[in-house]
């Protein structure tokens, strides 16, 4: 779906000329990135951070906190990856929205 606003304010929704099977791989691709974000940015784990904590550098509860939260967010994005797959259409692609697990205390 594209949104269209001119300069009147007025906004114009056009329906997205994509075929679906390429917005399909379009949105599964958006939603990786978006869980790569959510471990990044919002969890504060660079990849040597992630290492670390696989190879057990951190306390055990810190590598357990790391290693939980990128699970929950693995989770995530295969849930959306999941219903993305089964739209039919590209509004019901666009719909699905990856949310990011709320990052534990203790990372």
């Amino acid at each position: 779906m594209i949104h269209y606003t001119d300069i009147n304010g007025i906004t114009t929704i056009l329906s997205d000329p994509t075929p679906h099977d390429q917005y399909v791989e379009q949105r599964i691709n958006d939603m990786r990135v978006l869980c790569s974000q959510a471990i990044e940015q919002f969890g504060g784990l660079d990849e040597r951070t992630q290492l670390n904590a696989i190879a057990g550098i951190y306390s055990p509860e810190r590598c357990e906190a790391i290693k939980s939260y990128i699970a929950a967010c693995r989770n995530e994005y295969l849930r959306c990856k999941a219903l993305i797959l089964a739209s039919q259409t590209n509004d019901e692609a666009d719909a699905v929205q990856f949310v990011a697990p709320q990052v534990p205390t203790g990372l």
